[in-house]
């Protein structure tokens, strides 16, 4: 059904060279204390969460975000410092999550979670053994109403404060098809 064109994917949209915007409805959560292996010590995230999506494909890729308490010369929490990505995330999916005295998201609100939908952008970040780009969630979502262009400005300020260091949108071959996850 619907019209469909040589210039557009029904579920996924591009916006800048490498750079992909698509509503994805989780089908797991885990949370994550004290950061990922991935992150280097000193910037280990305090809280995040690992998200199981899907995205329609034949596999269920994993989104994370995450963020530290703001904190001052003493060490001691002065305000929500990076983890207003995970607000923003409870907010685009319209789950009341608060954090509780020991600053532990309440494990009652994670099956609310499930089967809610967000707006992710993905962006190329290198290329994989095979020759095919790789990619990179940014860690800031939307709601699946609000509009692509809202989510691409925040990409774009980011990229312009330096904090995305990997994006490679060079990478990109001239394509209008998505190349294989």
């Amino acid at each position: 059904m619907g019209l469909s064109t040589k210039y557009s994917s029904k579920s996924t949209k591009k916006f800048m060279p490498g750079v992909f915007i698509n509503d994805v409805t989780i089908v797991d959560i885990e949370v994550i204390y004290g950061g990922t292996e991935w992150q280097r010590e000193k910037y280990k995230d305090d809280v995040g969460i690992n998200v199981t999506i899907d995205i329609g494909r034949d596999f269920q890729p994993k989104f994370y975000t995450g963020g530290r308490f703001k904190r001052d010369e003493f060490g001691e929490k002065v305000g929500e410092g990076t983890l207003r990505r995970l607000d923003i995330f409870f907010d685009a999916i319209d789950v009341d999550a608060k954090l509780d005295d020991e600053d532990k998201i309440p494990e009652d609100v994670l099956p609310d979670c499930r089967g809610r939908v967000f707006k992710r952008l993905s962006y190329v970040k290198g290329t994989k053994k095979n020759g095919k780009p790789s990619y990179a969630d940014f860690q800031t979502v939307a709601t699946p109403e609000s509009q692509n262009g809202e989510l691409v400005a925040e990409f774009k300020l980011n990229l312009e404060k330096g904090w995305i260091k990997n994006y490679k949108p060079e990478l990109m071959e001239e394509s209008d098809e998505l190349a294989d996850w």
